[in-house]
This record gives structure tokens, C-alpha cells and sequence, in this order.
């Protein structure tokens, strides 16, 4: 006797289709996992490797900083170095100067004229004496000018001596002064009294104490 199937076909067919589909859904599920999977790792291993490079980069911000640090702390022991060197060679500069100075000084002080006071203050010089006549001082400011390390002379106060000429009333040839004797008219009563300013050419600041009383620096009288 032959064998019928009596399940309906639409059934079976719904039932291979409904298996199909679940198959189906399978490997799409496992293939979008596999895929987010690889996804995942690729992108992972791009943030390790960016992590890493990071890292690297900071490491060698830190070993640049450090290098920083120390080429600031090189430079300024150039610096010091240099301002070192700097004051030696103005020290070696300035040792010779106050002698070559008061040659020149000696040298430019012309006959007729002596200095009574010499006193310096930072770069100026200032000389008190007396002349023979106001060309004399000319002559002095000119000798000064024409030194290596005087220079910008000027005359900042020249009067003739007055006081020499008052004559006493009985003798012949003398001059009374008050609080004392009368004396004999001497040559130099006649001059002129006169400062005169000279800037120092060098910039030293090698201190010069002023010396007060007559100086025998000029010539002869």
C-alpha cells in the first residue's frame, strides 16, 4: 500500500522557510559580531599605539624642558662669565689711567700759572689756581683739550685778584690785608684766579681725594 503524507505542503515549505531564515539570522549575528570584533581590535590597537606615541611625545617634552633648564642655567653662567671679564678688563683699563693723568696734567700746565686746589668728582676734574693773565688760562684749557685723557675743559670762574692792588697807605711797594702785616707787593698778586672744569676721557671711577694748598705743578713764576 502506498504512503501518503498527509502534512499540508504549505506547512512544510513555512517550516524550511522559518529555518532558513533563523540560519540566516545566525550568520548574520555571528558575521556583524566578527566584524564589530575586528572593528573593536583595529580601533584598540589604534588607541595603544596613540597612547604609546603620546607617551613618547611627553617624554621627550620632559627631556626638552630639562634641556631648557639647563642651557638657561648655561647662559647664564655665560653671562656671568662675561660681566667677569668685563670688570677685569675695565680694572686692567683703569690702572694705568691715574698716572698717565696727572702727567698729562703736569705736562699742560703752562709757565706763569700754578694750581692751589685740584679736586675730581666722578669724570670731572676741577682745577683752582691762579695766572699770570686770563691767555695763560686759554693756554691751560687748551693743553687740556689737546690730552689723550682730559678733555671738554671749560672755565667756570675767573676774577682778577683785587684784593693785591689795595696799597698801603704809607709804604711804597707793600699791601695790607686784614688781620695782617704789611707786606711787600709780590709778583703773583697780580694774577687772576680762575677754575676751570676737564672731563676725564676714560670712564673710570677710580676714586682721587682733592689736595688742598698750594700744588707746585706749573713753572716757573
Amino acid at each position: 500500500m502506498a504512503r501518503i503524507n498527509l502534512l499540508p505542503w504549505r506547512q512544510e515549505e513555512r517550516a524550511r522557510r522559518n529555518k532558513e531564515f533563523i540560519t540566516l539570522v545566525v550568520a548574520v549575528t555571528l558575521l556583524s559580531l566578527l566584524v564589530a570584533f575586528a572593528t573593536w581590535s583595529y580601533f584598540n590597537n589604534e588607541l595603544d599605539e596613540q597612547l604609546a606615541a603620546n607617551a613618547l611625545i611627553e617624554q621627550e617634552n620632559a627631556r626638552l624642558d630639562k634641556a631648557l633648564v639647563e642651557i638657561d642655567s648655561l647662559e647664564q653662567r655665560r653671562e656671568d662669565i662675561i660681566s667677569r671679564m668685563q670688570v677685569i678688563q675695565d680694572l686692567q683699563g683703569r690702572r694705568p689711567v691715574p698716572v698717565r693723568l696727572w702727567d698729562d696734567l703736569a705736562k699742560a700746565i703752562p709757565p706763569a700759572l700754578y694750581l692751589n686746589n685740584l679736586k675730581r668728582e666722578g669724570d670731572v676734574l676741577t682745577l683752582t689756581g691762579l695766572a699770570d693773565n686770563p691767555n695763560v688760562v686759554s693756554s691751560l684749557i687748551r693743553n687740556l683739550d689737546n690730552s689723550k685723557w682730559m678733555g671738554n675743559s671749560a672755565v667756570s670762574n675767573i676774577q682778577q685778584n683785587i684784593t693785591a692792588y689795595q696799597a698801603a697807605p704809607v709804604l711804597e711797594n707793600t699791601v695790607t690785608t686784614p688781620g695782617e702785616q704789611q707786606r711787600p707787593i709780590y709778583p703773583e698778586d697780580s694774577y687772576v684766579q680762575f677754575v676751570i672744569t676737564t672731563k676725564v676721557q676714560s670712564a673710570t671711577a677710580v676714586p682721587v681725594e682733592g689736595v688742598d694748598g698750594a700744588v707746585g705743578l706749573g713753572g716757573e713764576l
